[in-house]
C-alpha cells in the first residue's frame, strides 16, 4: 500500500459548459448570417424594382417624344406663346404591362429667337418653344404618381425622369 491514500476525484463538468457556449456561439452566428441574407435579398428586390421603375419612366419620355406637340397640350400648337395648363398625362397601359403608373407632365417657355426672312422678303419671327418633359413612375395603388399613400410600403418604388426638347412653332426642330 502506498503512502498517499487515493482519493476519488471529483467530477468538474468543464466539458459540457464549453459545449454549450460553442452551441450558443454557433447559433448566433447562424442567426446574423440569416439576417444578412434576409437584408441580401431585400436589397435586390428594391433594386429590380427600381430599375423596373426608371423604364417605366423613361417609356413616359419616349411616349410624349413620338409627338410632343400634341402630348403636351390640350389644343394643337398654336402662334401664341402661352404655356398649356400643365396636363398631367397618367399611362395606364404602362400599368397593365409593367406594373408601374407613370404620370407625364409637360410645360413650355417660348423665346423669340430673331426673324426669318422668306423668299419674297418679309420677315417674321422665329419662335422656340422649349418643352420640359417630367415622367414620374410609381408602382403605388393610387391612380397617381407619386402616391404619397403608399409611400409606408416596403416594397413601393419611385423613380422621376426629365427631359427638354425644342421644337419650332410649326413643330419641326430646332437648329
Amino acid at each position: 500500500m502506498s503512502r498517499f491514500p487515493i482519493l476519488p476525484r471529483r467530477q468538474s463538468g468543464f466539458a459540457y459548459i464549453a459545449a454549450v457556449i460553442f452551441l450558443v456561439v454557433i447559433a448566433g452566428i447562424a442567426v446574423v448570417l440569416l439576417r444578412l441574407t434576409d437584408t441580401q435579398q431585400s436589397t435586390v428586390n428594391q433594386a429590380l424594382l427600381a430599375s423596373r421603375a426608371s423604364l417605366a419612366a423613361r417609356g413616359g419620355l419616349e411616349w410624349v417624344f413620338n409627338n410632343p406637340a400634341q402630348r403636351c397640350s390640350q389644343a394643337p400648337l398654336s402662334t401664341s406663346n402661352a404655356a398649356p395648363a400643365g396636363a398631367v398625362n397618367h399611362l395606364n397601359d404602362f400599368r397593365a404591362e409593367s406594373g408601374f403608373l407613370v404620370s407625364v407632365s409637360c410645360s413650355f417657355r417660348a423665346y423669340n429667337e430673331g426673324e426669318a426672312i422668306d423668299d419674297s422678303g418679309n420677315s417674321s419671327p422665329v419662335v422656340k418653344r422649349i418643352y420640359r418633359i417630367e415622367a414620374v413612375a410609381c408602382n403605388g395603388t393610387a391612380t397617381t404618381c407619386p402616391d404619397p399613400g403608399s409611400v409606408p410600403r416596403a416594397d413601393y418604388v419611385e423613380r422621376a425622369q426629365v427631359a427638354t426638347i425644342c421644337l419650332l412653332t410649326n413643330g419641326a426642330p430646332c437648329v
